[in-house]
């Protein structure tokens, strides 16, 4: 058997499993069935494509734009560690290269000195670290960067695709159900109009 005919197999195959035949046995509602399969899957297929990188590029240019209007209303300037408290973790017990609450004092933009704590690896007793403030002088996170606001896209894109599965999941099972119950009501009318010509035989 050659390549060409194995794939003919493997169509043909596949073409049985879905509805899609001459298999005078099948019913008119299992080839609405196999159709509304093909539509759903062809619908996921290529919405789910257009539908994600929609997503995904919205929310890249939404990250983006938050980054830039971060980065122009924060700073980083030079802090004093004034005090460690270190932190135990799931795995360690506190050591001094593990993670650790620094308290920290620096110079706000009005030359006050302030003072707070921050998350970072353990650093000792009056040496400088950075950190971030904002236009106030107070503590404030980094501006996102752009591998975050990638990883961010690349979720949306995941995200839009299971959702929309789950979406056509639910309509292809819901529409399976009433398709039943179309078949189970045509089967006991033609079980009723059997049995009662039997009846009549006897």
């Amino acid at each position: 058997m050659n390549t060409n005919q194995q794939h003919a197999g493997l169509i043909g195959t596949t073409l049985r499993r879905i509805g899609f035949d001459r298999n005078s046995m099948r019913r008119q509602s299992d080839r609405i069935q196999a159709i509304l399969r093909a539509a759903l899957l062809a619908a996921f297929l290529i919405a789910g494509p257009l539908a994600a990188s929609s997503f995904s590029r919205h929310v890249f240019a939404a990250g983006m734009q938050t980054s830039r209007a971060e980065a122009a209303a924060r700073q980083r300037v030079p802090a004093v560690v004034v005090h460690v408290t270190l932190l135990a973790t799931a795995w360690k017990h506190p050591t001094l290269s593990g993670p650790a609450t620094l308290s920290v004092r620096w110079a706000a933009p009005d030359g006050v000195l302030r003072t707070g704590r921050i998350t970072s690896a353990s650093h000792a007793v009056g040496s400088t670290v950075t950190v971030w403030i904002d236009r106030s002088g107070r503590l404030a996170h980094r501006p996102l960067t752009r591998a975050e606001i990638v990883d961010h896209a690349i979720g949306a894109a995941v995200a839009t695709l299971v959702v929309l599965a789950l979406l056509l999941g639910i309509a292809a099972r819901a529409a399976s159900m009433a398709l039943d119950r179309y078949r189970l009501a045509r089967w006991e009318a033609d079980w009723l109009a059997v049995e009662a010509q039997w009846t009549n035989r006897r």
